[in-house]
């Protein structure tokens, strides 16, 4: 158990979060609306922000994880198992993720499940902008999301709680990250099997590399799809 045995190192982090946020967007509304490329300009500033959260998320949960606040994650066994799982386990949670998407935008409505590093992978610019969404989508921010809401949030959770009130209450936390409801779906579905896995002996690796599989296979096939529908150049 964490040496204080309650929720508020998580409390305190999430606190933290939001008041990057309003930091963030008040870097945003800085950008003026009305230039000819503030569009692309707020589009670029808000994956920015993306990246920014992940990072942050890294150094919250190494930090937790460091000082003891929450319990040291332990490798799953065999460890070459779970890291061999983590390849269909990714495939399946990419697909999963797509079918939750579309559904939630059909019941709720709203605007599309898409951030902004996403957007720019649909609209191809820079090479370096490809490579820097990519990087994003696929390796940094499932790392940053899952030390955090797996081998943090959910591993305090369940040491005062026990599992399935971890479960339910990591679900919630995240679903509060995502405001828009036509990601509810698929956020909730996404987070209660990922947590499965960790609580069934992956721990936090295999949910780890579950989610890299997964947003790689995001972001490969967002530019794979973007560049076919490109007109051909003259």
């Amino acid at each position: 158990m964490p040496d204080n045995g309650s929720a508020m190192p998580l409390a305190w982090s999430l606190g933290a979060y939001f008041l990057l946020q309003v930091m963030l967007n008040l870097r945003l509304r800085g950008i003026p609306r009305n230039a000819a490329d503030s569009r692309s300009r707020l589009l670029s500033a808000a994956a920015l922000n993306g990246l920014l959260n992940a990072l942050f998320f890294i150094a919250v949960s190494a930090y937790l994880i460091i000082t003891g606040k929450v319990p040291a994650p332990a490798l799953p066994q065999p460890l070459w198992l779970w890291l061999l799982g983590s390849i269909p386990a990714g495939l399946l949670l990419w697909g999963l993720r797509l079918r939750m998407r579309g559904l939630g935008q059909r019941i709720f409505g709203g605007s599309a499940f898409l951030d902004p590093a996403e957007q720019l992978l649909r609209e191809p610019g820079s090479l370096s902008t490809l490579n820097r969404s990519a990087l994003q989508l696929g390796l940094l921010e499932p790392l940053g999301h899952e030390l955090f809401f797996r081998a943090c949030c959910l591993a305090l959770m369940q040491s005062v709680y026990g599992s399935w009130p971890a479960i339910l209450a990591t679900a919630i936390v995240e679903l509060l990250l995502r405001l828009n409801p036509a990601w509810a779906l698929s956020v909730l579905v996404s987070s209660a099997a990922l947590s499965g896995l960790a609580l069934a002996g992956g721990g936090p690796l295999a949910t780890v590399c579950t989610a890299i599989v997964a947003g790689f296979l995001q972001s490969y096939m967002t530019a794979y799809q973007a560049l076919r529908s490109e007109p051909p150049s003259a």
